[in-house]
């Protein structure tokens, strides 16, 4: 089932379904080395639609702006 990701719960594993291309969310991914079909972890949000913390499946952690990650689709992982 395909989700946003500023849906996901914290604790909740996704694979990068699609992100915009040619957008400055598509860029900052790309140069973070994410990509769709990779896995990541929500491991903590911010108060009032502050930005989101996930671990990517290399084991390194980036922060994503809420409004970037609602305009990623994610399929949640069992």
């Amino acid at each position: 089932m395909q989700i946003l990701m500023s849906r996901l719960k914290i604790g909740q594993k996704a694979v990068i379904d699609s992100f915009p291309e040619n957008s400055g969310e598509s860029l900052k991914l790309l140069s973070l080395g994410i990509l769709p079909g990779d896995e990541i972890e929500v491991t903590s949000k911010a108060l009032l639609f502050g930005p989101l913390s996930l671990k990517h499946c290399n084991d390194t952690f980036f922060a994503l702006r809420r409004s970037h990650a609602s305009k990623i689709f994610v399929r949640l992982i069992d």
